[in-house]
């Protein structure tokens, strides 16, 4: 897979990215031709649809390595296969009136839902135990922190910055390309100690409040920042001492699996504009090994 990125990288741009999508439009028209001429052979359009998968796939590959928001491109060809649908009313075709309905319902659905509202997500680590585990599948709002330009790598219109407390889905600074999932502990201007696994803020402790052991022998605790409260989780381990001042427009974030979470302790902070968006809702859970269920559902504390 990294083989593929690494061949895609080179034409990832956006006058590329446009010329594909004007040629899978350009394949759609063909079809919409073909079909009303009496011209369509069953042996081109095989040949145009593999064509057609392969430009998706660069298309596809593209949005990956810039991080470009998927909805965007279900924007465009929600307002395309809006504009047959319209053509093909206007002049009466009945069988592309049936297949462009298809299209935009679909196409528009996906769009709404996924590209601007929620996008759906799946944990893929522990460090966020035991309030998100390995296997939930989350609902991020995509809109929390503000409005997305348009294939600008998720840069925002009226902007604001997350609530300490909230958990946030971002691209940390070591792995711009790979969304993490941690919980905000402090902002800007902020001097954080971190002495015998408690949280010091400007000299405020977050106070934490030992609720129970879990299945693994690891000591649950609440934690309290004076405006939230939510569960962490501490192993059986030592851990370092330190402190940081959060620099303006930035952010510290840690996991609630204190003793195993990547965060900003080891790889420092997060700019406002690597956030992708706010972890706000479990909407099914699927551990390995297990069938997906629904237990664990309900809005992320």
């Amino acid at each position: 897979m990294s083989t593929f990125f690494n061949i895609i990288q080179p034409i990832s741009n956006l006058p590329v990215f446009i010329f594909l999508n004007l040629l899978i439009c350009g394949i759609a028209i063909h079809w919409y031709w073909s079909i009303v001429t009496g011209n369509f052979s069953d042996r081109a359009h095989r040949w145009i649809q593999r064509f057609g998968l392969f430009i998706s796939i660069l298309i596809i590959g593209i949005l990956f390595v810039r991080q470009w928001n998927i909805g965007d491109l279900l924007a465009f060809y929600s307002t395309f296969s809006l504009g047959v649908l319209t053509f093909s009313l206007m002049k009466g075709h009945k069988e592309i009136i049936k297949e462009s309905r298809g299209w935009f319902l679909s196409i528009f659905l996906v769009f709404f839902i996924r590209g601007y509202v929620y996008e759906p997500w799946q944990i893929p680590s522990g460090s966020m135990k035991p309030n998100l585990e390995v296997g939930d599948f989350v609902l991020v709002n995509r809109n929390a922190y503000g409005l997305e330009i348009p294939f600008t790598g998720r840069e925002k219109v009226f902007s604001k910055g997350p609530e300490v407390g909230e958990i946030v889905v971002f691209f940390p600074p070591h792995k711009p390309t790979v969304p993490f999932v941690k919980r905000v502990i402090a902002k800007g201007g902020d001097k954080i100690t971190y002495v015998n696994k408690k949280f010091y803020i400007n000299g405020e402790i977050y106070k934490q409040d030992f609720v129970e052991k879990d299945a693994f022998g690891a000591d649950l605790f609440t934690e309290n920042n004076s405006d939230d409260a939510y569960l962490i989780r501490h192993m059986q381990k030592t851990a370092d001492n330190n402190e940081w001042v959060v620099p303006e427009g930035m952010y510290f974030v840690v996991g609630d699996n204190r003793d195993n979470s990547n965060d900003s302790r080891s790889w420092g902070f997060i700019t406002e504009g690597s956030i992708w968006g706010r972890a706000d809702f479990i909407w099914l859970s699927w551990k390995p090994g297990e069938w997906p269920n629904f237990s664990r559902a309900g809005k992320v504390k």
